[in-house]
């Protein structure tokens, strides 16, 4: 069961992401009338710009920033909670071993994240999806066996903490990814999806 204070958070990480990679920014415009204090039952607006180079937008989301600072925060409800940011797509990283089937690439999803509680490493804890302009969805599990990218996901994600993991996964030539999905093994679907949309 998703606890409250989830789908406050998900409505401030809808304004803070869709902030946060639009490119430009007009100036807001200057106030007509003085500020006035939030109440107690008010909740403030972020006002932090996210980096420019990040790629994707955040649609949806666990709790953001509540144990740290990375913008998600995920409860699976039987003991294990994560704290990670999807950072950047990139097509082709480098390779320790394998190749890409005949007719793929490879689209590596890099991945930072804090262990916040719990034992169980990133990747059982986290399904990761990539659903490509052709509709499809691919998974990362399905290119565990078939290749191996430096930084692999599969292992430095059993770490409390690491940043540039990277999360390969096959797609067809001429098919590019326009959405990733990190998802919560065992929680699913009481624990919502951390959907990410990625700007062209």
């Amino acid at each position: 069961m998703l606890k409250g204070r989830r789908t406050a958070a998900s409505a401030l990480v809808l304004g803070v992401g869709a902030l946060a990679l639009t490119g430009c920014f007009s100036p807001p415009p200057l106030p007509t009338q003085e500020p006035v204090e939030p109440t107690a039952t008010e909740e403030l607006e972020p006002t932090t710009e996210a980096e420019p180079t990040t790629e994707p937008e955040p649609s949806t989301s666990s709790d953001p920033g509540a144990a740290g600072d990375l913008p998600f925060t995920v409860d699976d409800g039987i003991g294990d909670t994560w704290s990670f940011d999807v950072v950047e797509l990139v097509a082709n990283p480098p390779l320790a071993s394998g190749e890409p089937e005949p007719g793929t690439f490879v689209v590596g999803v890099i991945i930072d994240a804090e262990h916040v509680e719990g034992g169980a490493s990133f990747t059982t804890c986290f399904d990761i999806l990539v659903e490509g302009s052709d509709g499809e969805t691919y998974d990362y599990a399905d290119t565990l066996t078939s290749l191996t990218p430096e930084d692999d996901l599969f292992y430095v994600g059993s770490d409390d903490s690491f940043s540039g993991a990277v999360a390969a996964v096959q797609m067809p030539e001429g098919v590019d990814p326009v959405q990733v999905t990190v998802r919560s093994t065992f929680g699913y679907p009481e624990v919502e999806d951390v959907v990410i949309d990625i700007n062209p």
